[in-house]
């Protein structure tokens, strides 16, 4: 073989092994309670919209996938945490925050997000689905401070079962515990 093709075999099996690699991480998802689902950006803006973010505040972001809501917060100067289980994404939230130059703002816990820490958080971020949300609505009226602000994506889902959102826009419904 001459040296072209050995450099273009290289490329060619080395393009192949990321992919595979990247679809098992990102399929790692399928295995879980909950798996990776992308918010489209118009929901981003309604989410943070809602949510009323201040500079400062701790945000929690329940599932936090590739980030987008993280820096989303952050860029309104809040401190977020998200909590995500495939390694991938927490790979690329950490890269893409320190991209952002949001690397002080951000941070993301490879954890199970039932094991987050809600006490200090001043907005919660949820994303579920329908067999779930009844295990959210308990876990996040338990766990937060009285005030903590807490919004719904319920992208086809339903919301909290037990509780009235106190205002309600594109799909996202705010809570106030």
């Amino acid at each position: 073989m001459t040296f072209v093709a050995l450099i273009i075999l290289f490329i060619v099996i080395s393009l192949l092994i990321f992919m595979i690699a990247s679809f098992a991480l990102f399929s790692v998802g399928l295995f879980f309670e909950l798996p990776y689902v992308a918010t489209d950006a118009e929901k981003v803006k309604t989410i943070i919209k809602l949510s009323n973010i201040k500079k400062g505040e701790r945000i929690v972001d329940l599932g936090s996938g590739d980030g987008r809501l993280l820096y989303a917060a952050a860029q309104k100067g809040a401190y977020a945490i998200g909590y995500e289980l495939n390694p991938l994404l927490v790979i690329i939230t950490m890269i893409h925050a320190n991209l952002k130059n949001l690397s002080n703002n951000v941070l993301v816990k490879k954890q199970s997000l039932w094991e987050a820490d809600l006490k200090t958080a001043d907005v919660v971020f949820v994303y579920g689905r329908k067999h779930t949300m009844k295990r959210f609505e308990d876990f996040i009226y338990k766990n937060c401070k009285k005030g903590t602000r807490v919004t719904v994506n319920s992208d086809k889902t339903i919301t909290f079962p037990n509780k009235k959102p106190i205002s309600k826009e594109n799909g996202i419904y705010l809570y106030k515990v």
